[in-house]
């Protein structure tokens, strides 16, 4: 009898007029290490058929060989691993077909390299029609490809160009290697300072691609060469194996880079622009870049008397005298070499001066004077309420003293029209927002109306 085999995906193999169909699931990717892929291989019997064995081979060593055997359906016998399946021991597990499911299983608990090959699935069954055995028997086939995901480098990047101590302007190199994985990845190049969110990104390097320690992944190897500035102190270079399962990386540790004092600042505290002679110490604080950490010395203009050697000096005694230019110098060494800089601050203070004209006095116009102080700005802001409040009950009070002089002129009967043009007077000036009157005619007047009033009373 003979046999017809078809296959586009699979493998279909009928021996004569039998409708026996094998199938396998196909296009099976592995990934090395702990995995659950599986080889299926599923059947389909006419009634009278009798099943036998179903092997599972695989091609190792130049043929098709069996490493698998199952049983079929209500048999119960355990599926078995065979001789030239040794390797598969510990690896993998087999399931029987049933007969609610008649499809034998090899499961890869974890997947080796040396599983990528192509798999058969053999039926030795009796054709129910002819109760013969075909030969040779019928088949199905599929393959299984290994893919390895990449693995973090072992070691951190290696660090060539330098000696000792990484310093401002140098040239250094970063060189990483470790497997990338199988398709092989490529290494990219990242530079972490700490300030900034984002990396540097050096995307260009090559990779170098060598075959693996297993026949089923790569090694590779990446350079970089960055000229180190003083921002990338307390930095770290990391190189990042991009693969299609799965990015991995490793770096270096925290970067020290050696680099001259520069650009001190000064601050002060309180801050603002001027000080009044007496008020609370002043600190002024200074802060340089530099590595190694600058020293501090702090001395006033045209005086090379040192005041300070920390970052910080405090005027406690804050008078005229000690107003001025203040200047902080910093320093430190590299590579053998001295370097310093420094930057000065102005203090302005001025004086606290309280001064009054004597009440009697007057001005040259024969006008009163006023009473002069001077004070800081936060005197003035404290007392303009009171000065508001003593302004108002003045003025109110004048108005009342001017109703109470018309009222007793009135009642006396001398309410004459002299008088009353000089009231008028005196309330225009008012209500214009002019001083009161200051001649002697007005207060005369003024003042005897008072005194007609007290008499009455």
């Amino acid at each position: 009898m003979g046999v017809v085999c078809t296959g586009l995906l699979l493998f279909v193999c009928m021996a004569g007029s039998s409708a026996l169909n094998i199938t396998m699931n196909q296009n099976i990717l592995g990934l090395l290490g702990p995995s659950s892929v599986q080889l299926n291989c599923s059947f389909d019997t006419d009634a009278g058929d009798v099943l036998f064995l179903i092997n599972f081979k695989a091609f190792i060593r130049g043929a098709f060989r069996n490493i698998a055997s199952f049983s079929p359906p209500n048999f119960g016998a355990p599926a078995l691993i065979l001789t030239d399946g040794f390797y598969l021991i510990g690896r993998v597990t087999l399931t029987n077909p049933t007969s609610a499911s008649t499809t034998a299983i090899m499961t890869f608990d974890e997947v080796a390299c040396e599983d990528e090959t192509d798999y058969q699935c053999e039926i030795n069954y009796q054709d129910g029609a002819t109760g013969d055995a075909p030969s040779p028997l019928p088949f199905a086939s599929t393959n299984l490809t290994v893919r390895a995901a990449a693995e973090k480098p072992i070691d951190s990047p290696l660090i060539t160009g330098v000696n000792g101590s990484i310093i401002e302007g140098q040239n250094v190199t970063f060189t990483c290697s470790g497997n990338v994985g199988n398709p092989p990845g490529t290494f990219i190049w990242e530079k972490y300072r700490m300030i900034g969110f984002f990396p540097k990104t050096y995307e260009d390097k090559p990779t170098t691609i060598t075959p693996g320690l297993v026949n089923c992944t790569n090694n590779g190897t990446s350079s970089v060469t960055i000229a180190m500035e003083s921002e990338d102190d307390r930095s770290l270079v990391r190189c990042v194996i991009k693969q299609e399962f799965g990015d991995v990386f490793q770096q270096t540790s925290i970067l020290s880079v050696l680099y001259s004092a520069r650009e001190p600042i000064i601050t002060t505290s309180p801050d603002q622009p001027s000080y009044i002679e007496g008020s609370d110490p002043i600190t002024l604080t200074c802060w340089g870049a530099g590595n190694p950490i600058p020293t501090y010395t702090w001395y006033r203009e045209a005086n090379t008397t040192i005041l300070s050697t920390t970052s910080s000096y405090v005027i406690n005694d804050v008078t005229v005298e000690n107003g001025g230019t203040y200047i902080c110098e910093i320093e430190n060494m590299v590579d053998g070499r001295l370097f310093n800089d420094s930057s000065a601050f102005n203090i302005l203070i001025g004086p606290n001066v309280t001064s009054s004209s004597p009440a009697s006095s007057s001005s040259p116009t024969g006008q009163p004077s006023s009473t002069v102080v001077v004070v800081g700005d936060d005197s003035v802001d404290d007392n303009l309420p009171a000065i508001i409040g003593g302004s108002v009950a003045a003025f109110v009070a004048v108005i009342i003293t001017i109703f109470i002089c018309k009222y007793t002129l009135k009642k006396n009967g001398k309410y004459d029209g002299q008088s009353q043009g000089q009231i008028n007077h005196f309330e225009t000036n008012l209500s214009s927002g002019s001083s009161p009157p200051t001649s002697t005619h007005h207060i005369d007047l003024y003042s005897s109306l008072q005194m007609k009033q007290s008499s009455k009373l």
